[in-house]
């Protein structure tokens, strides 16, 4: 049941209709001390673990490439990694326990954390804080590796996770390992592995399927990914028009040239949608760059997503000195943005002096 109607001038303006304290989730920012400085932050804020592991795919719609490229830096240049696992973990502890006021959901991403030698740490350190919400995003080549002695899926199932997102663009295995240029990827019997897993242990599974131009790109696709889903036994599905770039600061590499040029719109299959009787409307989420539509077809939730780096800015601009989003960076240094050299909070005083000193040699 929708907790409001459908607004048609939502799905028109999508993210620009954003207003804090009229539509958004929470409707409402949280103020503290963090270490000692006053911030306000989004009460519905994110804490995001981002792993140090690079990927293994290639997506030529890559998201972690996409975000740095439309600040106008690269993801080589942007991201740093501590490597000393006391230095780390004891910044990201500390960095829980002091968004304690806040109680943020939690979710880990990369990079790939599942191939993450400290995956199996960090889920054991969100568990013992008791994070609320807590959310793991992959593209799943890594789940049924071993690490320190259990499944990867195992490890995530075991601390708590309550939701596992998955990144598949194509149900065929070959054309999907073409479209992510990954040849590592799980076969269907594979996924099909995981998702009985997961829901052995109370780990709700949900694919994530960008839509691309010549693949997943019309309502007939989006049904026969459905049923590809529920074949696996999965219930949750998510689409997403590929992110827009902020044109006044991107640099255009192959990234954004793909995402360009690939990029299916999200709008008219919203309204092809709203028209078929197989779909039933559940709601909408309007956030600080992205826009969300939430429906049902038979006994699936079914997602979109479109998100907009140029309106983030513009909210940024129009809203200075609210945090919507915690990122705790490679280098175990809490920021307000997905570039660890902006609108940093921390790292915790615990950790400064060590962290700096750490920073010093290596630039040494």
């Amino acid at each position: 049941m929708s907790a409001r109607p459908f607004r048609d001038e939502w799905r028109r303006l999508k993210s620009r209709a954003f207003d804090l304290t009229g539509n958004s989730t929470a409707g409402e920012t949280v103020r503290f001390d963090l270490w000692g400085r006053p911030v306000e932050v989004y009460r519905n804020a994110n804490f995001s673990i981002y792993s140090r592991q690079p990927c293994n795919a290639r997506c030529h719609f890559c998201v972690e490439e996409l975000r740095p490229a439309s600040r106008g830096r690269s993801l080589s240049v942007q991201k740093s990694v501590e490597d000393d696992d006391g230095r780390y973990f004891d910044a990201m502890a500390e960095s829980l326990e002091a968004l304690r006021p806040l109680d943020p959901t939690v979710s880990i991403t990369g990079g790939e954390p599942s191939h993450d030698p400290r995956l199996p740490r960090i889920l054991a350190l969100g568990q013992a804080r008791r994070g609320r919400k807590r959310t793991l995003t992959t593209n799943g080549s890594g789940l049924l590796q071993e690490r320190e002695g259990k499944r990867v899926i195992d490890w995530i199932v075991e601390t708590g996770i309550q939701h596992l997102n998955i990144s598949r663009a194509h149900p065929d295995h070959d054309r999907n390992a073409r479209l992510m240029v990954m040849k590592d990827g799980l076969t269907v019997d594979e996924l099909r592995r995981v998702v009985a897993a997961a829901a052995a242990g109370g780990t709700r599974v949900r694919l994530s399927c960008v839509l691309l131009e010549g693949q997943i790109d019309t309502v007939e696709h989006i049904v026969a990914y459905l049923r590809f889903a529920r074949s696996l036994g999965v219930d949750n599905v998510i689409f997403r028009q590929l992110m827009k770039t902020d044109p006044a600061a991107v640099i255009e590499n192959h990234v954004v040239k793909y995402s360009d040029r690939a990029r299916v719109r999200l709008e008219p299959l919203l309204d092809a949608l709203s028209a078929d009787a197989r779909f039933s409307f559940a709601r909408q989420i309007v956030g600080y760059y992205y826009y969300v539509e939430v429906f049902r077809f038979e006994d699936i939730d079914v997602v979109f997503e479109e998100a907009d780096l140029a309106q983030l800015e513009e909210t940024k601009r129009s809203g200075p000195g609210i945090v919507h989003e915690l990122i705790f960076h490679p280098n175990a240094r809490l920021a307000s943005t997905w570039q660890p050299w902006d609108g940093i909070l921390g790292p915790p005083p615990a950790a400064r002096a060590a962290l700096d000193a750490s920073a010093a040699l290596d630039a040494s």
